[in-house]
């Protein structure tokens, strides 16, 4: 079987790149998507639901860490039972790329596993930010990645996304960078880059680019913040939590529920530092997805939902008072 690694910081884009693939594989090949969420309360599983592929939720916590050996029981159960022919594999927005690695390496997957794929999910709105904050993390899922989507270009100028892509690429400078909207890709391109990248690998081609990694210097050391986290204890070191929370037969309204989003958004809501929030809510007769990535907040229509469910994460999370503020915005029982 493939397997396919999609990975990249909170609110990226991972999910909305997986539902574009299994749109274009899923009717094509036996595919199986595990999915590990950072909180309590999974909200991807329910995306990703019915469209091309079966689902498998992994419990809260890190697969690259805390959940080491049930990933391995896991990955092996898949391949026993259900025989797919690719594993779409969507970490938390914190799992380190390499430590998953390590799992693949051991001898009880060899002869199952055909091709492994890392597909690096980059933020171009926040990557810098991100980088000079944690430029160990950054740098070793860059180094690990086979190929890399700069997503969001649609909310940044061409110039920008350069000079993100430039940044990217002193770093690795063998690996394709594709520069994405809403996780879109030209899936000719999209193979074609792959393909290139295993290819250097395979053939151990490295490259230096000395220039590159100058403008890289020149630009964090414009900042204080360019310390060395160790991601796969990012929690800890960050002081990452999360609130979930799920509501049997709850109707929400709609404008309350953009007003506490828009809450969440502000930095003195007295709610705690919001990195990324996301949930499914019954609103009317009609189900509704609202997400907070990168300081923006998303509204769309979605199919049915068996249930409302939301998964905030952050830092310093005041949990009385976004639990009291959701309650605020219920309407009653569904009809």
């Amino acid at each position: 079987m493939i397997v396919d690694i999609v990975f990249g910081f909170l609110g990226s884009g991972k999910t909305t790149f997986i539902i574009r693939a299994l749109r274009k594989w899923g009717t094509e090949e036996k595919i199986v998507i595990l999915v590990n969420e950072f909180g309590d309360v999974g909200i991807d599983g329910d995306l990703l639901s019915g469209r091309g592929g079966d689902v498998v939720e992994m419990p809260s916590g890190c697969i690259c860490c805390s959940l080491q050996s049930d990933f391995r029981s896991q990955m092996l159960e898949i391949s026993r039972a259900i025989k797919p022919e690719r594993v779409i594999i969507e970490p938390t927005g914190v799992a380190t790329i390499a430590q998953i690695h390590s799992i693949f390496e051991a001898q009880l997957f060899e002869g199952t596993i055909e091709k492994i794929n890392n597909i690096l999910i980059a933020d171009v709105t926040s990557f810098m930010n991100l980088y000079k904050a944690n430029r160990h993390f950054v740098e070793s899922q860059v180094e690990h990645a086979d190929l890399a989507l700069l997503n969001k270009c649609d909310r940044v100028d061409k110039n920008k996304a350069m000079i993100i892509q430039g940044a990217i690429l002193a770093i690795n400078p063998d690996l394709s960078v594709l520069m994405t909207e809403f996780g879109a890709v030209d899936w000719a391109e999209y193979h074609l880059a792959l393909s290139t990248a295993l290819g250097s690998k395979k053939n151990g081609h490295k490259t230096n680019s000395l220039d590159g990694q100058k403008v890289v210097e020149q630009f964090l050391s414009k900042t204080n913040h360019a310390g060395h986290h160790h991601f796969h204890e990012e929690e800890d070191a960050l002081g990452y939590e999360s609130f979930g929370c799920v509501y049997q037969d709850t109707a929400f309204d709609r404008n309350l529920l953009e007003t506490f989003f828009q809450q969440l958004n502000t930095a003195n809501s007295n709610m705690g530092e919001i990195v990324r929030a996301k949930g499914l809510f019954h609103v009317g007769a009609k189900a509704m997805l609202i997400e907070l990535a990168s300081g923006e907040i998303t509204i769309q229509s979605v199919g049915h939902v068996s249930r409302s469910k939301v998964s905030i994460i952050g830092a310093g999370l005041n949990r009385d008072v976004i639990s009291t503020s959701l309650q605020q915005c219920a309407t009653g029982k569904v009809i």
